[in-house]
């Protein structure tokens, strides 16, 4: 039980080993607040039961020895750097200065950031680095202090796709050399993939603990916040039968009998208002169907039929390029958007290149406007693409697709996004774009993308394909 000022909140239950990659899982910011103060020994610990080095603290010394444990042992890492932005990088590193003796510091930090590949000149004010390269020298002054529990908070989500897979690197090189990384985030803000354990706290105590082998995204999402979860896809569901549109009957795309490569007949059926999704077991079956759906499979063979004309495979390429076809490709989210162009331009980026002169019709460019303000009222329309964060990312990729309202949508899920955000973030803007009648594929890769809005699933397991009953 951990008490901040009246406030008392647990019982919670945490765990920390050596070379291990662990989340506390939290959408209560002060949760997160109790938890950081905690670690920072802000708070005290009221009750329970502390271990260290797996040697039992006695209750009538557990105050000091607890506070000495932590103090000695951990670093925290939040939003709030804690580098001096007057001093350079070097003496960020080593502060206080008796850590190193000067005549050594230079190499060992030339050391440390060979072995951790991190390039930051050791002249660099603090003030004039990026936050991820704030949060390498931090975590550089947490091994300077040798703590070997690093806790860091409320940092993904302001993080660049890039960036959090640098930042994910420097974790790993830290287990190698047994130290302990624990990620304090909320759901929208965490990586399931690659942990050791996920501590799930909910309404001040701990309600559930996973092992990475135990790790289910759509458990995790219910006891996180069930409620809300819950009724998130009622609300979705009925949103999903409120149409603003209704086509023909007709398939709008039909592949029968189709082979390449390791995929063997291979036939599916898309109509209007459909939401399918094709779950690929292996990275060779995700390569492949990715080929045939974006017209790189020339030598694909089989029937591909389009809005009832009899095509061959490389009429999805042709479609691209009309913008009769979108695809939403995950495999790099940073490039979703682009950031030499300002988010109305990026929305508007279909559209112009399907409507000539779209840019002389300013009534285009104010509807963009508009709608981007509906979906996301929260949203700086004059930001930077740089600095919008990865979940408002997604939404415009969305946002653009449902301007231009193309007749199919295609969305990759690669296996190094998956689980990377929330399912239900995603099922909200494809359902948003279906009220159109715009079909929806959903081609992912390994892990299934866990919704109830999905009405067909097929199975691609090393060439063959099956559909789910």
């Amino acid at each position: 039980m951990i008490q901040q000022g009246r406030i008392i909140k647990g019982p919670f239950f945490l765990q920390f080993c050596e070379g291990e990659i662990s989340g506390i899982i939290t959408d209560d910011s002060f949760e997160k607040e109790i938890l950081v103060n905690f670690f920072r020994c802000k708070n005290v610990l009221r009750e329970g039961i502390f271990y260290y080095r797996e040697k039992r603290i006695l209750y009538g010394t557990q105050y000091k020895a607890v506070r000495k444990a932590l103090s000695e042992n951990t670093s925290v890492i939040s939003g709030n750097s804690q580098l001096f932005d007057s001093l350079n990088v070097l003496d960020n590193i080593f502060i206080p200065g008796d850590l190193v003796k000067s005549k050594k510091q230079r190499k060992i930090a030339s050391e440390l950031m060979t072995f951790f590949e991190i390039d930051i000149p050791f002249n660099a004010k603090s003030e004039n680095l990026s936050l991820l390269q704030r949060l390498q020298i931090e975590i550089l002054h947490a091994v300077a202090l040798q703590h070997k529990l690093i806790i860091i908070s409320d940092i993904n989500g302001k993080l660049r796709s890039k960036e959090r897979n640098k930042l994910r690197k420097l974790y790993e090189r830290l287990i190698q050399v047994g130290y302990s990384i624990c990620q304090v985030e909320s759901l929208n803000n965490i990586s399931l993939n690659g942990m050791d354990h996920i501590q799930i706290i909910e309404k001040g105590r701990s309600v559930g603990y996973y092992s990475q082998l135990e790790i289910n995204y759509s458990e995790i999402a219910c006891l996180v916040n069930r409620m809300d979860y819950q009724e998130g896809y009622v609300e979705l569901l009925k949103d999903r039968s409120r149409k603003l549109f209704t086509g023909g009957a007709g398939a709008v795309l039909e592949l029968e009998s189709v082979n390449y490569r390791h995929i063997k007949d291979f036939s599916l059926k898309l109509y209007q208002e459909d939401i399918i999704e094709i779950n690929c077991r292996t990275s060779a079956d995700y390569t492949e169907i990715k080929d045939i759906f974006t017209g790189k499979a020339g030598s694909a063979a089989g029937r591909f039929r389009y809005g009832g004309k009899e095509e061959r495979s490389v009429l999805f390429h042709k479609a691209f390029k009309k913008r009769e076809i979108g695809f939403v490709d995950f495999a790099n989210i940073d490039n979703l958007l682009f950031e030499n162009l300002s988010i109305v331009e990026n929305v508007c980026y279909p559209l112009c290149l399907k409507i000539p002169n779209f840019y002389m019709h300013g009534k285009y460019i104010k509807a963009a406007e508009d709608y981007i303000k509906m979906i996301m009222p929260d949203l700086d329309i004059c930001a930077r693409v740089r600095d919008l964060t990865q979940e408002q990312i997604i939404r415009l990729a969305f946002c653009k697709w449902i301007l231009c309202k193309p007749k199919i949508l295609f969305v990759f899920i690669s296996s190094a996004f998956a689980k990377d955000e929330p399912d239900l973030l995603i099922s909200r803007m494809i359902v948003e774009l279906n009220k159109y009648g715009i079909p929806v594929l959903i081609i992912s890769e390994r892990y299934k993308f866990e919704s109830e809005i999905i009405e067909e699933e097929y199975i691609v397991n090393n060439g063959i394909v099956i559909k789910k009953e």
